[in-house]
């Protein structure tokens, strides 16, 4: 359990100073104020950096300024498993990242990975802006020990790559860069290619050295990571919607006063959508910077892929089917 942050004073003068856009903190702070540590691995021109300075603004303006949010971007408080681990150790107290960085601490976490689980944008809206994502992030949030509220569109994740394939028989052997959960395993596994989980800041480096071919991810975080420089060919998998979350310790966030939890929430369901709709207008710019980079944008037959990754639920998490099911049957 870790005890609330209460900043008394600070020295005369002493500024905290963060790269990528982290927040400047440079006067003394009142008794009672209440500060937020907020980090997330982007880069401050990714719009989980948007995300982060909507909801700071917001907080404070519900609060009256009793509550200061500072953020941390770039990847300065550590890589994802770090700063998630950072929300019970006391370094930070929010964290902007995917819902499915979570299977360590939540299995639920995995629906986020689920092969071609949505139809399209309008039923990840559905879900995740419904009922039935506000019982996930509820049930899961318990199960993890954490406060999971404020879900955004993260972006449709498409495959780039420094080889060009064109149909599922082309991913045979591909060497393919997957987050480190068993979900996107199995899924490149069913889909025949080789999957190696690396941390996201390792990824630029182990694609220059030939340690991996391709990796998976939404246009813009795949182009803010500056993969544009060596993967030539970005290929339409759209294989996975993915929604980001704000969390936090539960232990923690149950300790502040309810006025606060509820600026808080509110704050991050407000900014969530926000940064929805910024990600939704920026999608076809970013493929345009693709474009202008350089790669080739390929959209494949995805029926094949659809065929070899229908079983992986079914065949490795058991215990999720009935949740899909509930997801897909959304309308």
């Amino acid at each position: 359990m870790k005890k609330t942050t209460w900043v008394l004073t600070l020295l005369a003068g002493a500024a905290l100073t963060a790269a990528g856009g982290m927040m400047t903190s440079t006067s003394a702070l009142a008794a009672d104020q209440i500060v937020l540590r907020l980090a997330h691995i982007n880069a401050n021109t990714d719009p989980k950096q948007k995300d982060a300075e909507k909801f700071k603004e917001l907080v404070e303006q519900k609060t009256n300024g009793q509550v200061k949010v500072e953020i941390y971007g770039a990847g300065v408080l550590g890589n994802v498993r770090e700063i998630i681990e950072g929300l019970q150790l006391g370094t930070n107290e929010v964290v902007i990242e995917g819902f499915g960085t979570l299977p360590s601490y939540t299995n639920l976490s995995l629906l986020d990975l689920v092969p071609f689980m949505f139809r399209d944008r309008a039923h990840f809206d559905k879900v995740w802006e419904g009922e039935l994502g506000g019982e996930l992030l509820k049930q899961a949030g318990d199960e993890a020990g954490m406060k999971l509220f404020g879900p955004s569109y993260r972006g449709v994740r498409v495959t780039t790559s420094t080889k060009k394939f064109t149909d599922v028989a082309g991913v045979k052997g591909l060497k393919i860069r997957v987050p480190a959960d068993d979900m996107s395993v199995k899924t490149w596994q069913a889909l025949g290619a080789t999957p190696t989980p690396m941390a996201m800041t390792e990824v630029l480096t182990g694609l220059q050295q030939g340690t991996v071919e391709a990796q998976e991810n939404p246009p813009i975080l795949s182009y803010n990571f500056g993969l544009a420089d060596i993967c030539k060919f970005l290929i339409k998998t759209d294989h996975r919607w993915s929604a980001d979350v704000f969390m936090m310790d539960q232990s923690y966030f149950n300790s502040l006063p309810e006025n606060v939890q509820t600026a808080i929430v509110e704050a991050g369901n407000e900014a969530g959508h926000y940064t929805s709709g910024l990600i939704t207008d920026n999608e076809d710019g970013f493929l345009q910077k693709w474009k202008d980079a350089g790669a080739e944008i390929v959209t494949p037959e995805l029926d094949g892929f659809r065929e070899a990754t229908k079983d992986v639920v079914k065949d490795n998490f058991p215990e999720l089917t009935d949740w899909v099911e509930k997801i897909k049957a959304v309308q």
